[in-house]
């Protein structure tokens, strides 16, 4: 059994999709930062004595970039499909602690419903470096995405 403490490196690291039938691994060379940031929506009028804000509002923002690669199976047809899109996905960042993720390692993601998920919204490939950057935000009024142990899955 591995320990699953200490420091990990990103090849350890791996990013699914799902595109409503399967968890497609995919080709990343970097992935930001992981995670949930709550804005606090200034609800104070200008009359008001004590400031107030709407707490509790996540948002959850990732981008993920990669060499480009063409063939059917790869990162390129699953994503140019998929951007734009409106159907509620699923996702999987997964991080293996000192070796390949195995169940109990953290893992941050979401298993789309039909009212959860997110939504890739920017496929862009960069001719000159042969490579894509890809954005995904959450579905409107999705749940947020947790951090867990155990891997996330597509739901019909």
């Amino acid at each position: 059994m591995t320990t699953l403490y200490g420091r990990t490196v990103s090849k350890f690291v791996t990013f699914l999709f799902g595109d409503g039938t399967l968890m497609n691994s995919m080709v990343v060379n970097s992935i930001n930062g992981v995670g949930l940031t709550y804005d606090e929506v200034d609800l104070t009028a200008f009359m008001d004595a004590v400031k107030g804000v709407l707490p509790n509002t996540p948002d959850c923002a990732i981008t993920i970039s990669g060499p480009f690669d063409s063939t059917a199976s790869m990162t390129h047809a699953k994503l140019s499909a998929d951007a734009g899109g409106v159907t509620p996905r699923s996702f999987d960042v997964q991080v293996g602690i000192r070796t390949a993720w195995v169940t109990d390692s953290p893992q941050f993601g979401i298993s789309a419903s039909a009212t959860s998920g997110i939504l890739c919204t920017s496929y862009v490939v960069d001719i000159s470096s042969m490579t894509y950057t890809a954005t995904f935000k959450m579905f409107p009024g999705s749940s947020a995405p947790a951090w867990g142990t155990g891997a996330e899955v597509v739901l019909s």
